[in-house]
């Protein structure tokens, strides 16, 4: 059976490198059983740090779809999953450049997967490096999921880090929505899963490594000049509101929606203070 892995990547050459070098080093540990035949499928949104030709040097059977750096993570990803979708694979899986697969990962997602049909979404949790749990399978709330250690659980929603799509989803919902920019695809893609009754899991135990990003966004900090607060919200990787209000009226209704827009809103007009640092 083949599987088509996706990636979206912006000048981030050297955690780019290192997720490939784990996803390789998978991809051999399971050719012997001749089971599962993999691709990789990455597109390099402009990158200007030499990610596209290194890649092509050091894994140059990776496909490269190459960006003008206005796609971002979503856009991205649908652009390597379009082209990855020409050959018709039985699997697509997810991976961000910055989320480092445990050992056994791949195989775990592809058992859990033959458990159920190749007909459920199967999201991984990835932990940071203090052991905190960062990314995988949600509540509808945005609560991370704590994965069972042997049974695959479910879940509402997911982060794009490490997710199976079986073919079977694929034909039922397509890529991720181009609507989105950056944001909102993943999360999207689980409430349209939901609508579309395909059941979405938490794999068993931790797959990945990946820390969160830090900091308190900059549409929030009023270090900022209002002017520069709303520019960050309407940013692709800030809170668009046209971007938030579709997925808030998909995931939540319109009334949510609504309250949602004026929080963000108000959020921005009336932002954190940060703390002095003493010294």
């Amino acid at each position: 059976m083949e599987v088509a892995v996706l990636m979206s990547v912006f000048n981030r050459r050297e955690k780019t490198l290192a997720c490939l070098s784990a996803c390789f080093a998978q991809f051999e540990v399971m050719k012997p059983d001749r089971k599962y035949s993999f691709s990789v499928y990455m597109t390099e949104d402009g990158c200007t740090d030499g990610t596209s030709d290194t890649v092509s040097s050091l894994f140059p059977s990776v496909h490269i779809i190459h960006g003008d750096g206005t796609l971002y993570w979503n856009r991205g990803m649908c652009a390597a999953w379009e082209e990855a979708a020409k050959s018709d694979p039985d699997f697509y899986i997810w991976l961000n450049d910055d989320t480092m697969l445990r050992e056994g990962a791949l195989s775990v997602l592809l058992e859990i997967s033959a458990a159920l049909g190749h007909k459920a979404i199967v999201a991984g949790t990835a932990a940071g490096s203090d052991g905190s749990l960062t990314y995988g399978g949600r509540t509808s709330g945005g609560k991370i999921i704590v994965p069972d250690k042997t049974i695959p659980v479910g879940c509402d929603i997911f982060n794009g880090n490490l997710v199976l799509v079986p073919r079977h989803v694929f034909k039922k919902l397509g890529t991720m929505d181009p609507v989105f920019s950056h944001s909102f695809g993943d999360y999207d893609y689980g409430v349209r899963a939901e609508k579309a009754g395909i059941t979405s899991v938490v794999a068993p135990g931790i797959l990945a490594s990946c820390d969160r990003n830090p900091g308190l966004p900059s549409w929030r900090d009023a270090s900022f000049s209002l002017k520069q607060r709303y520019a960050a919200l309407m940013s692709p990787k800030g809170r668009p509101l046209k971007e938030q209000f579709i997925y808030d009226l998909r995931s939540a209704g319109p009334v949510r929606a609504a309250l949602h827009f004026v929080t963000l809103n108000m959020r921005v007009l009336f932002p954190v203070r940060k703390r002095q640092e003493k010294g």
